[in-house]
């Protein structure tokens, strides 16, 4: 096995890698805010990513670490951008896992030929093309529960406003984002922040939920309080997210609830890898043979696995028996 991730550890008492749920006291507004350090490093950097390409990957791995925390039971949140783009494809997976923890993936496919077309700095829409394009949600919450998707279409300029148009469509939830990735200037290494703002509107059930006239204007406010915060302020990792918050909105009253942790995470394993390949038939074998070996590797983590043909025979006679 081939393990291509770069250990880095994070810093005695780091505050990164977490995920603050808060509430803005008098109002109906709820948030979470985000901000990751080594966790979207060994993501991004295992796969060595052009820098655009890992940018835009940051932020999506930045909003599905936002949106898996608001679930309420253990599951999956798997955000899917598909597009005729530079980059067709983007996939952020968080699983929420016991304890307060959750474990994070990701991987992009590259067109190298369409990217090279754009430049150094492509736009958003240049990535991830603008013809057909949609980014879905999924959220899994094991077999208990129904599994739910919402699609919506690659409409806006950055991934925080698809991700707003969504809500509003989907959710019909009015909803503010913010997201940024970014190098660390000082290390070089990968850094990622990340807020939003909800505003809890009520309605009648089965009807659209609309902001009521007495609490548009503090939404308004709560909105425009959150798109105060500076880009540097999202990922500066001496600034903890507990002040972050009360800079924004201390004058309001904010109230924060425990952080939920992110690591980097898969679920490959040589195990799983062993179910599949105890399917091939003996030419399929040969085929998959090259310099003596079957290579499987995988797209999330870069890690590649090295099967020996005879193994994978015994194994399939061991399966059939």
């Amino acid at each position: 096995m081939t393990d291509n991730s770069i250990v880095i550890s994070d810093p005695a008492f780091s505050r990164d890698n977490e995920v603050r749920p808060f509430a803005i006291e008098g109002m109906d507004v709820r948030g979470r805010a985000v901000r990751m350090g080594t966790t979207v490093h060994k993501i991004l950097d295992a796969h060595k990513y052009p820098e655009p390409v890992a940018r835009i990957l940051g932020e999506v791995l930045t909003l599905a670490a936002l949106l898996g925390s608001m679930m309420k039971f253990d599951g999956i949140v798997t955000i899917q951008t598909k597009s005729d783009g530079a980059v067709p494809m983007l996939v952020a997976d968080y699983e929420s896992t016991e304890g307060g923890k959750a474990s994070l993936r990701g991987y992009a496919s590259v067109d190298e030929d369409k990217l090279k077309q754009y430049g150094k700095n492509p736009s958003f829409h240049g990535l991830i093309g603008n013809k057909k394009g949609y980014m879905a949600l999924t959220i899994d919450q094991g077999a208990d529960m129904d599994r739910y998707q919402g699609i919506v279409d690659l409409k806006g300029e950055t991934v925080a406003e698809v991700a707003r148009e969504y809500f509003v469509n989907s959710e019909q939830t009015p909803t503010e984002i913010r997201l940024i990735c970014g190098r660390d200037p000082v290390t070089g290494n990968w850094r990622s922040g990340g807020i939003m703002v909800q505003h809890l509107s009520r309605g009648e059930a089965g009807q659209e939920r609309i902001l009521e006239r007495e609490t548009e204007e503090e939404w308004n406010r709560a909105a425009i309080l959150m798109h105060s915060v500076k880009t540097e302020e999202l990922v500066d990792p001496s600034l903890d997210l507990d002040q972050l918050l009360y800079r924004l909105f201390n004058e309001d009253g904010v109230r924060v609830f425990d952080p939920m942790r992110v690591e980097m995470g898969c679920r490959c394993s040589r195990e799983k890898l062993e179910q599949v390949l105890v399917t091939l038939s003996d030419d399929d074998i040969d085929h998959a043979t090259v310099d003596g070996k079957i290579s499987v590797n995988c797209q999330f983590c870069n890690t590649t696995y090295d099967f020996a043909p005879d193994e994978v025979r015994a194994l399939g006679k061991e399966a059939r028996s």
